[in-house]
């Protein structure tokens, strides 16, 4: 049950492997997100055919994407799935 006080997460992005979640931690660490990574434990013991999904808290949605959109156009690393467009 939810109320005024539990905060609303939102899924921000899909990844599918170890690295992937391990860097985009040290990003969002670092800029002061409360998110969660849902799957996180389930997906190693399943060969991560399991999504890991970002969920980020509501009111720092718009923070996350344009942290993840800067970090995709100006990065070289390629393990990222995808990032959902503004809905």
């Amino acid at each position: 049950m939810t109320d005024a006080t539990t905060p609303h997460y939102e899924m921000v992005l899909e990844i599918h492997n170890a690295g992937d979640r391990v860097f985009l931690r040290s990003i969002l660490d670092a800029a002061d997100i409360d998110y969660y990574i849902q799957g996180d434990t389930v997906a190693p013991y399943l060969f991560h055919s399991v999504p890991m999904r970002l969920m980020v808290r509501g009111d720092q949605v718009a923070t996350v994407r344009t942290l993840l959109k800067r970090f995709v156009q100006t990065s070289a690393y390629a393990g990222l799935k995808r990032v959902l467009d503004n809905r």
